[in-house]
């Protein structure tokens, strides 16, 4: 996604078996909180709504290292990402 330019460099993050899923949910919250305000809460099923709601405007409103720390992602240190 960075080679992409979808969301900016950020530091390489040290490994875990769950860390995968948290490098995805950084993305995540990277990409929520560019999108224009009238598409952020936009979900296609219906039973997802609640859920999906919640948690968009959960990482919508902290910032992305507090969303690293929750999400347990330390940095590796002077090991940046590849830059797009």
């Amino acid at each position: 996604m960075v080679a992409l330019g979808i969301i900016p460099p950020h530091p390489r993050f040290q490994g875990s078996a769950t860390s995968g899923y948290r490098l995805l949910e950084h993305a995540y919250a990277v990409i929520v909180q560019q999108l224009p305000t009238e598409v952020k809460n936009h979900v296609p099923l219906w039973d997802q709504v609640f859920l999906e709601e919640f948690h968009t405007g959960y990482v919508d409103a902290i910032s992305i290292e507090a969303w690293d720390r929750i999400l347990n992602l330390t940095a590796m240190e002077g090991r940046p990402s590849p830059s797009p």
